[in-house]
């Protein structure tokens, strides 16, 4: 993921933009495997799990992206597939 730009440049440090940056492409590869993963299961229970981890990454990654809007740090957005 790609810092684009930062307003506020002197509040905030280079590593705590690349800190935010790289936490939002961990939590999106993650997402990735998971989404992956709902084509090898059938079991309603990994189903379930599945869906409950699916949705608490998606939080996280809402939760960083309005910290880095809140910051004035503005990322690529998050591609969902």
């Amino acid at each position: 993921m790609k810092l684009l730009s930062r307003k506020n440049r002197d509040l905030l440090s280079e590593r705590e933009c690349d800190d935010i940056s790289r936490r939002i492409t961990e939590l999106t590869e993650q997402l990735a495997d998971v989404r992956t993963n709902f084509d090898f299961v059938t079991d309603e229970r990994a189903i379930d799990a599945l869906i409950y981890e699916e949705n608490a990454l998606l939080c996280k990654i809402e939760s960083l992206n309005r910290e880095a809007r809140e910051r004035g740090i503005r990322i690529e957005p998050f591609n969902q597939r």
